[in-house]
């Protein structure tokens, strides 16, 4: 859900909150206490994701596990980060690929080949670790790089 909110936020689609909605809620029970616990919560990160800006980067990060262990469940965490991620930007049509830099496509192309990544038989090696730190961090920074690209564009194009 962060990375779908992060993609939202990106991507300029018009009305982010409905697809927001749309997207997580259609299947919702109203009558349903758990499920509106945890609208509150997803509603409380969607809203933490769109009162980030360009001029407060310092603090993001991708919300996933807490626990640095290279096991299935984090890789499926950053695949599925990468995958919701995708999702929003891709809401916003062809006009982010068409007005992002090479760098941010080759970002873009990067992210779809994680969306790949095998969780199954994998090992909780140092090495496995420091590579996943790294992967993470690649995430993190160029979230940051293309959001501060994509708030450089809007201002040029409102100016």
């Amino acid at each position: 859900a962060h990375g779908f909110a992060v993609g939202l936020q990106l991507s300029g689609v018009e009305g982010p909150l409905a697809f927001w909605q749309q997207e997580l809620y259609s299947d919702f029970d109203p009558a349903d206490v758990l499920a509106g616990e945890c609208r509150a919560l997803l509603d409380r990160l969607f809203a933490s994701v769109f009162a980030e800006t360009a001029s407060s980067n310092e603090g993001f990060s991708l919300f996933l596990p807490e626990d640095l262990v290279v096991d299935a469940q984090r890789l499926a965490a950053v695949r599925d980060w990468c995958q919701g991620f995708l999702y929003g930007i891709g809401l916003g049509g062809d006009a982010v690929i068409k007005q992002a830099s090479p760098q941010m496509r080759d970002l873009l192309r990067d992210i779809t080949e994680i969306t790949r990544l095998a969780t199954d038989d994998v090992d909780n090696s140092s090495e496995n670790q420091s590579a996943l730190i790294e992967i993470e961090e690649y995430l993190r920074v160029g979230v940051l790089l293309l959001r501060e690209e994509r708030s450089n564009g809007k201002e040029a194009n409102d100016s």
